[in-house]
C-alpha cells in the first residue's frame, strides 16, 4: 500500500536506482529552444532511467530517441527558472551521485553544465526556486530541510531546518515553494509514515529571503482540504496576473475519504490563506469526465484570466488495471479558477502516471502522453480549441516539457 501512495505522491518514485553519470560532454548533444525529458521503465513501470534533451523541431510528427540526451535522476522533474537556469536532480529516492546540477542553453542552444552542488544523503531533493541571481533554494524533502545556495557558484549559503514545524506524528516535509515580495513561501505537507496527511488542514511556512529568518507559519482548516502542493511539481504554487498566489492541494490522492484535494489562495499583499476562496476538487463534478470525480490535479500550467491547464488523475478512468504505474488514469483538463469549474479537453488521449509533461509552446498548451497508441506530445490551442495529437513521438514516456519559445 505504501508503494501505491508513493506513486501519486511523487510520480513513481519507488525504490529506484540511479542511472546518472558525470559524462557532460556536449559534443553529441541535440540543440534547440525546447527541452523535454523522458522516462524509460521496465515492464512493470516501477524502475528505469530518465533523459533530458534540447530540440529545435516540434511539429509534423518528428520522432526523437535518447541518443543525444543527458541522463536524469529517475522519478524527478527538472526545474526551469525565469533566469534560464535549468536544475537537474538526482534520483528522488537516492542514488550514486547526490548532486544538484545547473544547466543553461548555451549559444549553440545545447544543454551546458554550469556547475553542481553536493546534496545530503536521502534528501529527496525536488524543487528549486530563485530569489535573485545570487540566491536560490532547494528542498530536501525527506530531511525536513531547505538549502539556500548561490546559483552562480553553486555553493551552499545557509540551511533552513523546518523540523520544528512538524505536527504530532508526522514530518513537516517541505513541498513546492514560491518567492513573492521578498518572502519565501514553503508548503508543509505534514505527512505520516505512509506519506499521507492525517487531517484536513493546509500549512505554509514563510521566511524572509534577505536573511532566511522565520516569519510565521499559516494554517487553515476551514477550507476542508489538505496536502498543499504536489511535492515534485514546481507549478503546484503559481501566481496569477493579479499577484495572487494559488496552491494546488492534492489531499490524500483519493485514497483516504475525507482528506480532500482542492485549490487555496493567498491574495496579493496578504500573507494568510483567503478563507473566502473555497474550491474543493474532490467533490467538483467535471464536465466530460466518464467517471464521477478526479482524485487530484497531478500537473499544472497556469496561463492567464484564471485559466489553469492540468493533468487530472482519477483511478476510475482505468478501473481494471491494478498497476498504478501503467494505468491510463491521467486526463487533460482545463480549470477555471474564478468560476471554480473543471472541464475535460475533448480529443486528447489519456496517459499513464509517467507521461504527464506539460508546458506552453508558441501559445499552445503542450501535453505529454503515454497512451495506448504512442508515446509523445499533443497540443491544445486555447484560442481556437483545436487539438493536435501525436505532434512529436519520443522514446520512453514524456515526463517534462519546457519551451523557451512560448
Amino acid at each position: 500500500m505504501k508503494t501505491k501512495y508513493l506513486l501519486l505522491a511523487f510520480a513513481l518514485t519507488g525504490l529506484f536506482t540511479s542511472c546518472e553519470d558525470e559524462d557532460d560532454d556536449n559534443s553529441q548533444l541535440a540543440a534547440g529552444k525546447i527541452i523535454f525529458s523522458t522516462t524509460v521503465t521496465n515492464p512493470s513501470g516501477d524502475s528505469g532511467s530518465g533523459y533530458l534533451q534540447a530540440v529545435s523541431s516540434f511539429s509534423g510528427g518528428v520522432s526523437y530517441n535518447n541518443k543525444n540526451a543527458i541522463p536524469l535522476g529517475f522519478g524527478s522533474y527538472p526545474c526551469v527558472c525565469k533566469s534560464g537556469n535549468i536544475y537537474v536532480f538526482p534520483d528522488y529516492m537516492g542514488g550514486t551521485e547526490l548532486k544538484l546540477k545547473r544547466y543553461v542553453l548555451n549559444s549553440a542552444q545545447q544543454l551546458e553544465l554550469k556547475g553542481s552542488m553536493p546534496l545530503p544523503a536521502n534528501s529527496s531533493a525536488a524543487i528549486v526556486v530563485e530569489a535573485s541571481p545570487e540566491k536560490a533554494y532547494v528542498c530536501c524533502q525527506s530531511l525536513d530541510l531547505i538549502i539556500a545556495f548561490n546559483p552562480k557558484t553553486m555553493k551552499e549559503l545557509n540551511r533552513i531546518d523546518v523540523s520544528s514545524l512538524r505536527n504530532d506524528g508526522v514530518s513537516a516535509y517541505p513541498g513546492a515553494m514560491y518567492v513573492r515580495d521578498n518572502i519565501l513561501y514553503v508548503a508543509l505537507e505534514q505527512y505520516n509514515s505512509q506519506w499521507m496527511p492525517t487531517e484536513n488542514a493546509i500549512e505554509v511556512a514563510l521566511y524572509d529571503v534577505t536573511d532566511d529568518s522565520f516569519i510565521k507559519r499559516i494554517r487553515n482548516t476551514s477550507l476542508g482540504i489538505s496536502g498543499p502542493t504536489r511535492p515534485i511539481d514546481n507549478q503546484s504554487v503559481f501566481e496569477d496576473e493579479n499577484g495572487d498566489l494559488y496552491i494546488n492541494c492534492v489531499g490524500s490522492f483519493g485514497y483516504i475519504p475525507g482528506l480532500e484535494a482542492g485549490i487555496a489562495r493567498i491574495k496579493k499583499g496578504e500573507t494568510d490563506f483567503d478563507a473566502s476562496y473555497k474550491f474543493n476538487l474532490t467533490n467538483t463534478k467535471v464536465e466530460g469526465l466518464p467517471c464521477d470525480y478526479l482524485n487530484i490535479l497531478a500537473k499544472c500550467q497556469y496561463t492567464s484570466n484564471g485559466m489553469l491547464y492540468a493533468y487530472g488523475y482519477a483511478t476510475g478512468l482505468d478501473p481494471n488495471n491494478t498497476n498504478t504505474f501503467t494505468a491510463r488514469t491521467g486526463i487533460p483538463v482545463v480549470v477555471d479558477l474564478r468560476n471554480k469549474t473543471v472541464k475535460v479537453i475533448e480529443g486528447l488521449p489519456r496517459s499513464n502516471g509517467h507521461g504527464i509533461a506539460m508546458g506552453i509552446h508558441k501559445g499552445k498548451i503542450v501535453y505529454g502522453s503515454a497512451n495506448d497508441a504512442y508515446n509523445g506530445f499533443c497540443t491544445y490551442d486555447p484560442v481556437s480549441g483545436a487539438v493536435e495529437k501525436k505532434v512529436v513521438t519520443v522514446e520512453g514516456f514524456p515526463s517534462f516539457f519546457y519551451s523557451f519559445d512560448n
